[in-house]
């Protein structure tokens, strides 16, 4: 049985594989032999419903090994916001049907969310050591698959190498220096409208003591605020701004081999390293074949997949992707834990909102105090 997702929801992208013939049951190598139950019971499961807020070019290499080494159970990959993939599940949940089997998504506080909300359940792989840090699961329901730094963007015929900002400080200094109408504008999150946009913001806002006077000079740039990294990155490229702030590595990545023009920056101040965080929601319907694709993604081979298109592996076995050399970059971790829990409780939220809005319209009030008298129209 599949479940259907409202006309509603953004879909945008479905892959699914036909069964084959039976294989006998093949237990990867380093797991127990009782693990040859469980890709039984996957098999008469038959079916795997993933829902993710990565596309499904980017697992491309693990879908087709999962494929490989199950093809009697039909896979269905759905894409979907960190914000909406959270909606749909808790939705499901609340209404005592069933839910997705595998839940992925980059909104690493909304993933905690559901696992602090009961909403997921406990599995022990076999891949958890040794080669995994202790910050990258939480009691065996949320696990890290990636380690993948935030970083700026900047448009090469916008700004020379030489200028661009290397760290946050230096960031907010070209930000004043260049007000509106500069064409040296900033992008980034609306931070409102995006559930990923929030979480760098609000953990920038714990690392850094400059993070609001930064969030002012946005004000006085007249920063434009989008609801995906999709529409920031777009702007940079586009020259209606010439830098990109906040944006996941691997996307920058791929930015970068579609356009030459755009250059990736690891601040040199601090490096906030996010991850797609997986649980399995306690109502799945297909639950063996859902820990069959995790622990896939936990293997060597899958990380190894995951690398290769551009999103730094969890395990410290395998490479972090070219462009992305992170060994002596200052990297700050989320962590997997109760701590992503703080940001969404709804008066911290509140107030981090409020004060949002305060810190840009005083950039902004400022900006336009500072103007020339020159440049307000003569009086009659």
């Amino acid at each position: 049985m599949r479940l259907a997702y409202p006309v509603s929801i953004s879909v945008a992208g479905i892959l699914c594989f036909a069964c084959g013939s039976k294989p006998e049951p093949r237990v990867p190598a380093g797991y127990p032999a009782s693990y040859a139950k469980q890709i039984e019971a996957a098999e008469r499961e038959g079916e795997l419903d993933v829902l993710s807020a990565t596309g499904p070019r980017k697992v491309s290499g693990i879908i087709a090994e999962f494929h490989r080494r199950y093809p009697r159970i039909k896979l269905h990959y759905v894409e979907m916001s960190a914000q909406q993939v959270y909606d749909t599940v808790r939705r499901q949940a609340e209404n005592g049907g069933r839910t997705a089997d595998l839940v992925w998504s980059a909104g690493m506080d909304l993933q905690m969310k559901l696992v602090n909300d009961g909403f997921t359940q406990r599995y022990v792989s076999p891949e958890r050591r040794p080669h995994y840090p202790r910050w990258s699961n939480w009691k065996n329901q949320a696990w890290a698959v990636t380690a993948e730094p935030v970083v700026f963007i900047y448009n090469r015929r916008l700004i020379a190498n030489d200028q661009v900002p290397k760290d946050h400080a230096q960031l907010r200094a070209f930000l004043e220096n260049h007000p509106m109408p500069s064409r040296q504008r900033l992008a980034s999150y609306s931070v409102a409208n995006s559930a990923v946009g929030y979480l760098y913001f609000s953990q920038d806002q714990q690392l850094s003591r400059g993070f609001w006077p930064l969030v002012r000079s946005f004000g006085g740039n007249g920063a434009l605020f989008y609801g995906n990294a999709e529409d920031v990155v777009s702007a940079v490229a586009s020259g209606r701004a010439s830098l990109g702030y906040d944006i996941i590595g691997s996307y920058a990545l791929d930015v970068i081999k579609r356009n030459p023009a755009i250059g990736i920056v690891v601040p040199s101040d601090y490096a906030l390293v996010v991850s797609r965080i997986v649980v399995i929601p306690a109502a799945a319907m297909h639950p063996n074949a859902a820990k069959l694709f995790l622990d896939l993604m936990l293997s060597r081979s899958g990380q190894s997949e995951l690398a290769a298109q551009g999103m730094p592996p969890i395990r410290d076995d395998v490479a972090d992707p070219p462009g992305l050399d992170l060994r002596h970059a200052p990297l700050r971790t989320i962590r997997v834990g109760p701590g992503l829990l703080v940001t969404q409780d709804h008066l911290t939220r509140v107030h981090f909102l409020r004060r949002w809005d305060v810190s840009i319209r005083a950039g902004a009030t400022a900006r336009r105090q500072s103007l020339p008298a020159s440049s307000a129209k003569p009086s009659a």
